[in-house]
């Protein structure tokens, strides 16, 4: 289990939202917030892209490795984990959909269970929204990553297209927000208030995009504290 709890460390939980083709993938492979330790829950494989992987974030250059059962994952996270090497792995399982959120709670037990409060970890939660049981609160240890994990340097990263589809606990708790543009007025509205901007802001952001140039807003702490970020390719 989670070992050397450090309570002077500070919550460093991102978020990232924005609908199909916002970029949400893309902010977080170029925009540096990942560190040296990685893992990831990757549904898709959106991490296997080379064309992004030699840009910042998931590391300058740095390779990621992928495997598709737990035992592979299991034995690569343990051994990375333990080499005190940069590292950047992910679990991708070969199940059908509704099976997803098993195979996720389990990566975030293996998760906390590594945790140690005097070692930084990133985790990613790529696609939430697939596996997330709507708004309500996620009480399994996916949230537990959010609300405790911050004492055990763990550092959440959650990828999800839309707020209204994805539990409260994960867009309440999370420290950061990269929102790019929005699929829907509910989802906009949300994101007004969190980041007490306008409309016309949220709105703008897909207007703005092309597909090599991504806009985004960030939030870093404290109302009304956020900035207009933008990503070439």
């Amino acid at each position: 289990m989670a070992i050397n709890p450090n309570n002077s460390l500070d919550a460093r939980h991102i978020s990232y939202c924005g609908a199909t083709g916002a970029g949400k993938t893309a902010a977080l492979k170029c925009l540096g917030f990942v560190g040296n330790h990685a893992a990831g829950f990757d549904p898709y494989g959106d991490y296997r892209m080379g064309s992004l992987r030699k840009l910042s974030g998931l590391g300058n250059g740095r390779q990621t490795h992928h495997y598709s059962t737990r035992r592979g994952f299991l034995k690569a996270f343990t051994d990375a984990w333990g080499s005190g090497k940069r590292f950047a792995v992910f679990y991708q399982p070969n199940v059908a959909e509704h099976q997803l959120r098993d195979e996720a709670i389990w990566f975030a037990n293996v998760i906390w269970a590594a945790a140690d409060g005097d070692r930084e970890l990133h985790v990613i939660f790529e696609e939430y929204g697939l596996y997330a049981e709507g708004t309500a609160a996620e009480r399994s240890r996916i949230g537990e990553i959010v609300t405790g994990g911050r004492k055990f340097g763990l550092i959440g990263h959650y990828l999800y297209q839309r707020p209204s589809q994805v539990s409260k606990t994960i867009v309440a708790n999370c420290a950061e927000y990269i929102i790019g543009a929005q699929q829907a007025m509910i989802d906009a509205k949300r994101w007004v208030e969190e980041l007490d901007c306008k409309v016309s802001q949220i709105a703008a952001l897909g207007a703005l995009n092309s597909k090599r140039h991504k806009h985004y807003l960030h939030k870093k702490g404290g109302i009304g504290n956020y900035k207009p970020i933008e990503i070439r390719f």
